[in-house]
C-alpha cells in the first residue's frame, strides 16, 4: 500500500481511531436496513397500492439500475470533492427516500424512493477512504467491522419490516427511519480524511458509463421478462455494450478520467475485481429463488416447505448470523492464513453451500446447513475483497477503487439473477420452477463459487504491502 503525506489526516482530539470505526459500522447499519427490509415489504404492498408482478419487476430493475450507476458515481466524487461532505450528501439522499415511503407511500413515491436508496453503494467506499487516511493500520479491522454490521442488519431489517407491517405493509417503512437519522447524526464523528483533489468531472465518460450500465443492466434485467430476442432487449444492451467501451476508450486514453482506469494495471485489482464479479453471481442472486424454495410447498411443487414470510425472514437470519461471524474473522483470516487462501476459501465455501443444498434439500435441518455455508462465504468475500480492493493503489484513489470492486459486485449479482431467471423459464412446470430447474440453478451458482476460487488462486500481495494490510 502506497503512502501519501497529503492525504493523511489526525483523528481529531478526544475521539480514537476505535471510535471512528464504531460510528462506521452504525452508519453502515442504515445501508443493511435499506438493503433488507425492501425485498418482504414489495410482495405485501401489491394488493395496498395496486401493484402487480410487472410492476414489482420493474421496481426492482430500478434499484439495480440505481446501485450500478451511482457507484463509480459517488466513490468518484468522494476523492474529488471529500470523502465526509459526499458521504453526508449520500446519506442525506437515502434518509430523503426512507422518509418520503413512510410518510406517503404510494406507487410514484415508493418508485422515487427504492432509487434514492441506491445512495448506501457509497457508504463503505468513502468510508474506507477516510479509515485509509486516518487509521492505514485498522483498514482490514474496520471494513471487516462494516460489513459484519452490514450483513446482520440485511437480516434484522427484513425481520422487523416483516413484523411491523404484518397487517398493515406500509407501516414497515418506518423501520429504517431511526437509522437514518442515527447515520446523520454520527457524521460529524468522522474525520474529513485525505485531500481532495477538486478535479472536475469528465462529463462524456460519465455519461457514456452511466448510459452503457443503465443498457446493459436493463437489458440482462428484463431479458427473460421481455425475451432474450426481443428488440428491446437487443438495443438496450447492444447499445450499453457500445457506450461501456466508449467509456473505457477515452478514460483509458485521456488524462482528464472520470474514473482513472490506470489502477488496473495493478494485478491485485484486476484480480479481486474478477473474483468480486463471480462472488457476486454465485451468492446474492440467489436470495430470491431462496425465498420461492422454502416458501414452495413440497406437497404441491415437489420440494419446499411451505414457510411463511416472517418465518423466511427469521431463517434468514441463519445467513445473517454467520456472515456477521465471518466477517469479523476476516481480519484475523488474511493475516494468518493469509489473502490468496481465505479469498479461495470464500469460494469454496459458497460451493460447498450450493452442494449441500442441492443434496439435503427435502431436509430443513439440512437445508439450513447449506444457508449457514452460504452466510459464511458471503461474511468471507464480502470483508476480504473490500479490503484488498484498494491495497497497492494510490491513497487518493482510494474511494474510486472501492467503488470499482462495488460495481464488479453490483454486475455480478446482475447478470448472476439473469442466469437464474433463464433457468427458472427453461425449467417451467405448470407455472413453477421444476425441481431439475433448482438442480440446474444450484449447480450454476457452485460453478460461480469454484470461479471465483480460481480467479482468486492468481492474487499476489502488493510488494509494498505487510501481511497486517500495512505499508511498509
Amino acid at each position: 500500500m502506497g503512502t501519501d503525506a497529503r492525504s493523511e489526516v489526525r483523528v481529531p482530539a478526544g475521539r480514537s481511531i476505535g471510535t471512528v470505526i464504531v460510528a462506521m459500522a452504525l452508519i453502515e447499519a442504515l445501508s443493511g436496513i435499506t438493503q433488507g427490509y425492501i425485498n418482504p415489504l414489495l410482495p405485501a404492498l401489491g394488493p395496498v397500492l395496486s401493484i402487480d408482478d410487472a410492476t414489482i419487476n420493474g421496481i426492482f430493475l430500478l434499484s439495480q439500475l440505481g446501485f450500478a450507476v451511482l457507484t463509480p458515481v459517488i466513490s468518484t466524487l468522494g476523492d474529488s470533492w471529500g470523502y465526509r461532505p459526499v458521504l453526508r450528501a449520500s446519506i442525506l439522499l437515502v434518509a430523503a427516500g426512507v422518509v418520503l415511503m413512510a410518510v406517503h407511500p404510494t406507487l410514484w413515491t415508493v418508485m422515487v424512493g427504492v432509487v434514492l436508496l441506491t445512495g448506501v453503494v457509497g457508504f463503505i467506499p468513502l468510508m474506507m477512504g477516510i479509515l485509509r487516511s486516518a487509521g492505514p493500520g485498522r483498514l482490514r479491522a474496520g471494513v471487516s467491522s462494516m460489513i459484519a454490521v452490514l450483513m446482520v442488519t440485511v437480516g434484522v431489517g427484513g425481520l422487523l419490516a416483516g413484523v411491523v407491517g404484518t397487517h398493515t405493509p406500509t407501516r414497515g417503512f418506518w423501520v429504517a427511519v431511526p437509522f437514518a437519522v442515527a447515520a446523520l447524526a454520527l457524521v460529524p464523528l468522522l474525520p474529513e480524511g485525505g485531500s481532495p483533489t477538486r478535479e472536475r468531472i469528465a462529463v462524456v465518460p460519465l455519461l457514456a458509463c452511466s448510459l452503457g450500465l443503465t443498457g446493459f443492466v436493463t437489458a440482462l434485467s428484463m431479458g427473460a421478462d421481455w425475451g432474450w430476442t426481443d428488440p428491446r432487449v437487443l438495443a438496450s444492451g447492444g447499445c450499453g455494450v457500445l457506450l461501456l467501451a466508449v467509456w473505457v476508450r477515452r478514460d483509458s486514453t485521456r488524462n482528464h478520467t472520470f474514473v482513472d482506469l490506470s489502477m488496473f494495471r495493478h494485478r491485485q485489482v484486476r484480480v479481486v475485481s474478477g473474483a468480486t464479479f463471480f462472488f457476486g453471481f454465485a451468492s446474492i442472486s440467489y436470495i430470491s429463488t431462496n425465498a420461492i424454495f422454502l416458501f414452495s410447498d413440497a406437497s404441491t411443487a415437489g420440494y419446499g416447505f411451505g414457510l411463511s414470510s416472517l418465518q423466511i425472514a427469521s431463517l434468514f437470519l441463519i445467513v445473517s448470523m454467520t456472515s456477521f461471524a465471518a466477517s469479523l474473522l476476516t481480519t484475523r483470516l488474511l493475516r494468518v492464513a493469509g489473502e490468496r487462501a481465505t479469498l479461495v476459501g470464500a469460494g469454496l465455501v459458497l460451493c460447498a453451500a450450493f452442494a449441500v443444498m442441492g443434496l439435503l434439500h427435502r431436509s430443513l435441518p439440512g437445508y439450513c446447513v447449506g444457508l449457514a455455508l452460504f452466510g459464511l462465504g458471503l461474511g468471507l468475500y464480502q470483508a476480504s475483497t473490500r479490503a484488498l480492493a484498494v491495497e497497492g493503489v494510490d491513497p487518493g484513489l482510494t474511494a474510486t477503487a472501492a467503488g470499482i470492486n462495488e460495481l464488479a459486485l453490483s454486475i455480478g449479482i446482475v447478470v448472476g439473477a439473469a442466469v437464474v431467471k433463464l433457468l427458472s423459464s427453461a425449467f417451467l412446470s405448470g407455472g413453477s420452477i421444476s425441481s431439475r430447474g433448482l438442480v440446474a440453478i444450484w449447480v450454476t451458482l457452485a460453478a460461480g463459487g469454484l470461479a471465483a476460487s480460481l480467479t482468486a488462486m492468481r492474487y499476489v500481495r502488493p510488494a509494498a504491502v505487510g501481511p497486517d494490510g500495512v505499508a511498509a
